[in-house]
């Protein structure tokens, strides 16, 4: 069944959540655990379809090649997060009145990962329930090619969609947690070096076994 690597991925995942829930826990952005939990649904339903996808690629693809494939991906992708951290360090001055300019879709994710206050549209420090919609399907969009990757290796579909919800479920709640007790900045940048090496290890494992 893969259950490591189905943790790992879970984990590695929802790094994203873990941020946007340091962000909130500093800035006082309250989320309840109703709003969390439809931001988790819709990063769990995400990692299904992608790996469902996934799956339906394996189909196309000869046997012996799929788990070369899948690793493959897995690691190309935990190598662009890593490079595009350390780029994003580079260029971490960026304002909020900047970030809301040329929000191309890519632009607009970034920039909810900088700022996840800008989900907050109406400014009444509290993620309501048609926000959370939004920033569920932002976030989701990370898990898609980590999800194809992922299914492509032979993890269980089902269960890792699972464990996908319940770790971006925890990840919102404890970042949230941590967030008010200490400064997210710093926390945010080592999350998404760390998780891009998580995956990059993902696919490293996935590839040997």
């Amino acid at each position: 069944m893969h259950i490591l690597s189905i943790i790992i991925f879970a984990i590695s995942s929802s790094s994203d959540n873990l941020i946007v829930g340091l962000s909130y826990g500093a800035k006082k952005i309250k989320i309840n655990f109703l709003n969390t939990f439809v931001v988790s649904l819709i990063s769990g339903i995400g990692t299904f379809l992608a790996m469902l996808f996934g799956k339906l690629l394996t189909q196309l693809i000869p046997l012996i090649y799929t788990n070369i494939i899948g690793s493959s991906i897995l690691i190309l992708l935990g190598l662009y997060l890593l490079i595009l951290s350390f780029k994003k360090g580079f260029n971490d001055n960026s304002s909020l009145e900047e970030v809301n300019q040329n929000m191309s879709d890519f632009c607009r994710y970034e920039a909810t990962l900088r700022s996840p206050e800008i989900i907050d549209a109406n400014h009444s420090k509290t993620i309501e329930f048609k926000e959370s919609i939004t920033l569920g399907i932002l976030l989701c969009l990370n898990n898609i090619g980590f999800g194809i990757g992922a299914s492509i290796t032979g993890l269980n579909i089902y269960i890792t969609s699972i464990f996908s919800l319940i770790f971006s479920f925890v990840f919102i709640q404890l970042g949230y947690y941590i967030g008010e007790k200490i400064l997210y900045n710093n926390l945010s940048k080592y999350s998404e070096v760390i998780s891009a090496c998580i995956i990059i290890a993902l696919g490293i494992y996935e590839l040997f076994i």
